[in-house]
């Protein structure tokens, strides 16, 4: 069903911090939201022009132009149901393949992309047996497992679920020079677009901070090439995030989210537009156009914590800095509350502001909050 006024409208499965910053950076675009979130109280909702809660999905749809989502682990009968009226952008095919992480890896390798040497477990013991063909290695749950949960290294299994039935991926670990991450995008008319690459510091399997842009042409160039097949493949409508290892024969892929993601956060500040306006665009046959980095920029995320008053004034007194509280109900170790966009006029000066904030952040107490 049409809304009633002139405006298309746009649904948004998910009403965390992504779907929050998708409406709040849109709102100059002739579009509507509709939120959907299975919980009351979540931060999008206070955004949208109407919100859907629970079993209210298949109206969700119904009253929705196109629906897209903030995260892949929504709601499955209505991602099922807005694809079966071929309203859903990006495709449930990309989404099927993150619900569980052998069927992503089984993908890549398959069409011959770049990743690491891998198996898939049919259950914790078949894991560990399988884990003894490599030096170092790491056990991954096949679904669930994100921002470190689930993953298990060869230093530590202490905590391994040895009798589980469920499926693993078991990786060899991969020797990196660095992280690094793109975001690109794909259009109906097989536009592509892309963010400049940036560089990703990950502890216990979570993103720390990210900086733009990344400082080698060679494999920029590359982790171009790989994102556009990647999206062609698919098939892929909206915006996407892929994490790469860079290693000294060329980058792998860790993996892709087909949605926004954290690792974009910096283009808010340091891009003519940010990821999040260039998915709504996307989704909604809005122009597109090749953004342009402005400034060298980059995030600390806010992990773990409620922000001090105190904190936040330190960080705010510096330069080109701005604080996205994400309004997120109860803190706890590992939970992403917020994160801070920075900016500098070289990256040098970046790298020494992001010192900065996260020693407000952190101090040398990193481990305490992660």
């Amino acid at each position: 069903m049409k809304t009633p006024d002139s405006h298309r409208t746009l649904g948004i499965a998910g009403a965390g911090q992504l779907g929050t910053m998708m409406i709040m950076e849109s709102r100059g675009l002739p579009i509507r939201f509709n939120v959907y979130s299975e919980n009351d109280g979540e931060p999008a909702l206070k955004l949208a022009d109407k919100t859907f809660i629970g079993e209210d999905y298949k109206k969700f749809v119904d009253e929705s132009d196109v629906v897209t989502f903030e995260f892949e682990h929504v709601n499955r009968k209505l991602l099922e149901y807005a694809e079966s009226v071929g309203k859903l952008r990006p495709s449930l095919k990309s989404v099927e393949l993150k619900i569980e992480r052998h069927r992503e890896k089984e993908f890549l390798k398959s069409h011959d992309f770049p990743v690491g040497e891998f198996m898939v477990a049919k259950n914790g013991e078949e894991a560990l047996e399988m884990s003894k063909n490599f030096k170092k290695f790491v056990i991954k749950r096949s679904r669930g497992g994100y921002d470190g949960k689930g993953q298990y290294y060869y230093y530590d299994l202490s905590e391994f679920p040895k009798h589980s039935e469920e499926k693993f991926v078991v990786e060899k670990f991969i020797e990196y020079e660095e992280e690094a991450s793109i975001i690109c995008s794909r259009s109906r008319k097989n536009e592509f677009f892309y963010f400049e690459p940036s560089h990703n510091y990950n502890r216990k399997g979570i993103l720390i901070r990210n900086s733009s842009p990344l400082q080698n042409e060679r494999i920029i160039s590359e982790m171009i090439s790989i994102s556009r097949k990647l999206m062609e493949d698919l098939d892929y409508i909206g915006v996407m995030g892929i994490e790469f290892f860079i290693t000294p024969k060329g980058p792998l892929i860790n993996e892709y989210a087909p949605r926004v993601h954290n690792t974009g956060h910096h283009t808010l500040m340091g891009s003519s537009y940010s990821q999040f306006e260039m998915h709504v665009r996307d989704v909604m046959d809005l122009p597109l156009f090749q953004p342009t980095t402005y400034i060298p920029s980059g995030i600390v995320n806010i992990i773990g914590m409620a922000l001090t008053e105190k904190k936040a004034e330190d960080i705010l007194a510096l330069d080109n800095t701005r604080i996205y509280d994400y309004k997120k109900n109860g803190v706890r170790r590992k939970r992403k509350m917020g994160h801070v966009c920075v900016t500098s006029g070289s990256y040098d000066e970046l790298m020494v502001k992001m010192d900065r904030v996260q020693s407000i952040l952190y101090g040398n107490e990193l481990d305490n909050y992660i």
